[in-house]
């Protein structure tokens, strides 16, 4: 069962975006459905920095259709004040992070308390000691 807070169901997890095309390209053939079985509708997300980004491939590759059945079941979160605040907070911690995509996906996890689902720990974990908690569910 999932977190509950007034009765809603709380995000649980953020997906980044390269587990978004571990997604598409291997479908429910990974142990990821495993995943999606285990938590209620709502528990899972994908911030709008994450859709974004997908969207700079969805004409080179031809996968919107396919990513978009996927979003049916994710929510989607926009970015908004909490979380620039934490990217402000994450830029002046680690101002020499080349990669503010990285550093905005990983301030809205924060900022909603939910865990980040990646297939790339190695680029986030450097913002575990500011809270970040990190999952790999290709694993």
């Amino acid at each position: 069962m999932g977190r509950h807070r007034k009765g809603l169901v709380v995000i649980k997890y953020l997906l980044d975006t390269n587990i978004c095309i571990y997604m598409i390209k291997n479908g429910n053939e990974t142990g990821i459905a495993r995943h999606f079985d285990q938590c209620e509708f709502g528990e899972i997300a994908i911030s709008a920095v994450t859709l974004a980004e997908l969207s700079c491939g969805f004409t080179k590759h031809n996968d919107a259709e396919q990513m978009m059945s996927i979003l049916g079941n994710i929510i989607l979160k926009d970015f908004d004040a909490d979380a620039a605040n934490v990217f402000g907070q994450l830029w002046q911690k680690h101002p020499n992070r080349k990669n503010n995509i990285d550093r905005m996906v990983a301030a809205h996890a924060i900022s909603l308390n939910a865990i980040l689902v990646t297939n790339n720990t190695a680029d986030f974990a450097v913002y575990e000691d500011s809270g970040l908690r990190l999952e790999n569910w290709t694993s």
